[in-house]
């Protein structure tokens, strides 16, 4: 079980789908579920910040930072963009060797849609926090 460490680069694979979170080689935009590949689009830097609990996720691929478009609900995709959304690590309560990614001081966190609907391209969204396995990702260190 890996601890999540800042300045470390990891591939986080969705527990429910065993697939991975992957920036589309296609539009190099849109943050998907993707079999993996080994692609510096699937590697994802974590630094946690100085001050306060939040974390940045960037893409080791493009650069681009994990992030939503818009105020935090229900089914809003995530993106690589090129601003720095705070996001809140937390070990799932559940199953420790899984963590849950939460937009920071919100209960919304990563999704893995259509109830971790394991086909390659399915979007990621924010969902509001439920037991659903495919809202907790394991962070293996490349």
């Amino acid at each position: 079980m890996a601890t999540i460490e800042s300045d470390t680069t990891y591939i986080l694979f969705n527990a429910q789908a065993g697939n991975c979170v992957d920036l589309s080689g296609t539009d190099r935009m849109s943050v998907i579920g993707w079999d993996y590949n080994g692609g510096n689009n699937q590697k994802w830097r974590f630094e946690k910040l100085r001050s306060g609990p939040g974390w940045i996720i960037q893409n080791v691929g493009t650069g681009g930072y994990m992030s939503i478009m818009g105020q935090p609900r229900d089914n809003v995709r995530v993106f690589g963009t090129s601003t720095r959304t705070q996001w809140e690590v937390r070990r799932d309560a559940e199953d420790p060797s899984c963590y849950r990614l939460l937009i920071l001081n919100t209960l919304f966190n990563l999704d893995l849609t259509d109830n971790g609907d394991p086909t390659p391209g399915n979007p990621l969204t924010i969902w509001g926090q439920w037991g659903g396995r495919n809202q907790c990702w394991r962070a293996e260190p490349v």
